[in-house]
């Protein structure tokens, strides 16, 4: 498996984060940006083969599953990127740890 794809939820929340807090005039809060340095620290652990990694990013995953969940009026529900990023997260650790082991 190609290193890059430990990276593949990081990168277009990455490039979403900048542009809503530079380009626009979207507030960004500091949630977001610990979201952010969490997904890169699970690639980049995953990327080491520390099959543990990947916590970071179900960590990330169950946050997006629990304010999805919360009734605040919102139009798009953020459960729908959390199940797959856990799903996602888990089949990453699950590779990296039968690779190490082999």
């Amino acid at each position: 498996m190609k290193k890059i794809i430990y990276f593949l939820p990081a990168i277009p929340f990455t490039i979403l984060l900048v542009y809503f807090a530079f380009l626009t005039s979207i507030d960004t809060t500091p949630v977001v940006w610990i979201i952010d340095i969490l997904l890169i620290l699970s690639g980049l652990l995953l990327c080491k083969n520390k099959w543990w990694g990947c916590f970071f990013g179900v960590v990330v995953g169950g946050i997006l599953v629990y304010m999805g969940l919360q009734e605040t009026g919102q139009i798009f529900k953020e459960y729908l990127i959390g199940f797959p990023l856990i799903i996602f997260y888990v089949v990453c650790g699950i590779y990296i740890a039968n690779k190490a082991r082999r």
